[in-house]
């Protein structure tokens, strides 16, 4: 959140006819039998305005084809409205929520009045929203008091079950209702604090309690362990992974996705959340090298004239990394980790600021980019 303002070091014709009926008769079924490793093309014919559901769990694409790129997923019996198609036999455009993109019709079933729901052991996330006890506040407004830019909700992912350090598919997230954080993947489970509509989460983790609801893991050690109901969160974009700059230890901040990673060879170590400078004290973009650390320092900066003066004692594991005094540190004044908040600095949780601080060396490089 903070910059100090001071000086520092810092990839035969029987044989003939024989042989074309053979093939006719070859090319013929090519059309005529389904293939055991691809859906029959004689998909179901869905009304234009009709919803309906999914039998596993779909990929949407953005064109009529399994070629096109992914937009996103529906869970198996996720619904959606039917506003096209069919598009190459087998293609219907949908509006899943608000997304609108194309799936494979052989996957998806008329909800109806005869509509059976596919068996499942893993509901859609979309289940009875989890509410918090505790009110929360109900704005996403930053300190300066203008909103996060909005975004477009996309479907639910499958989010691979992880354990900690794997993030091959890792999502940022954010809360829809205001709801409870718990210990654990249950209601049953001790609520450890509320988050409110608008806050960011990265999504580590998805399974379902014993009651067959699905719940997100929102933290990774040394964090304590924080799981949110899928119900209250809506899913904004795959973290984005850097290719390897450096060989060793680097740390990237993306400012777009306010998303911190810490490198070892290429491989990522450590993914959270952060919150960098707002629109009117940004965080530098750049590479450098941290050059300055200590385990706590009193910060101090802007100015009582402009409303924007700061003193904030004993804050955590400062690491200087540029010489207008950016630092990655600890940051115990919020909970808004996901949204820019700071002076230039980059925020941490105190636990993933002690973390990079016994991980990180002087001369570690820092990458800032947008």
């Amino acid at each position: 959140m903070l910059r100090i303002h001071r000086s520092t070091n810092p990839s035969m014709h029987k044989k003939t006819l024989f042989s074309t009926s053979l093939l006719l008769v070859l090319l013929a079924g090519a059309f005529l039998w389904p293939s055991a490793n691809a859906p029959s093309a004689l998909a179901a014919t869905f009304p234009l305005n009709g919803v309906v559901s999914t039998t596993t769990g779909v990929n949407l694409r953005e064109q009529p084809s399994a070629a096109s790129a992914i937009v996103a997923m529906m869970p198996i019996n996720a619904r959606a409205v039917v506003i096209g198609g069919p598009f190459n036999a087998t293609w219907y455009w949908l509006d899943y929520n608000g997304t609108k993109a194309y799936a494979n019709g052989n996957y998806l079933v008329l909800a109806d009045d005869k509509f059976t729901p596919a068996p499942t052991t893993t509901p859609s996330p979309a289940t009875t929203a989890e509410t918090s006890s505790t009110p929360a506040p109900a704005t996403t407004q930053t300190s300066s008091g203008t909103p996060p830019p909005a975004t477009t909700p996309q479907a639910s992912p499958t989010i691979v079950s992880t354990s900690p350090g794997n993030y091959a598919d890792l999502w940022i997230g954010e809360m829809i209702r205001a709801g409870s954080v718990r210990a654990g993947p249950g209601r049953d489970q001790k609520v450890i604090k509320g988050w409110w509509v608008g806050r960011r989460v990265l999504l580590y983790q998805a399974v379902p309690d014993g009651k067959g609801d699905v719940w997100y893991r929102v933290s990774e050690p040394p964090e304590q362990p924080m799981w949110v109901h899928s119900s209250l969160i809506k899913t904004v974009a795959q973290v984005k992974f850097e290719p390897a700059r450096f060989k060793g230890k680097w740390v990237n901040v993306n400012l777009t996705q306010q998303v911190v990673t810490a490198y070892q060879d290429g491989k990522p170590v450590m993914v959270t959340l952060a919150s960098t400078g707002k629109a009117k004290t940004p965080t530098d973009v750049g590479t450098w090298k941290i050059y300055w650390r200590l385990t706590k320092q009193t910060m101090e900066g802007g100015n009582l004239a402009s409303g924007d003066y700061y003193k904030l004692k004993d804050v955590p594991y400062p690491q200087y990394f540029n010489m207008t005094g950016e630092s990655l540190h600890g940051t115990y004044w919020h909970d808004n980790f996901g949204t820019p908040m700071s002076h230039g600095c980059v925020n941490l949780s105190d636990q993933n600021a002690l973390w990079l601080y016994l991980w990180a060396n002087l001369g570690t490089p820092v990458i800032v980019h947008k």
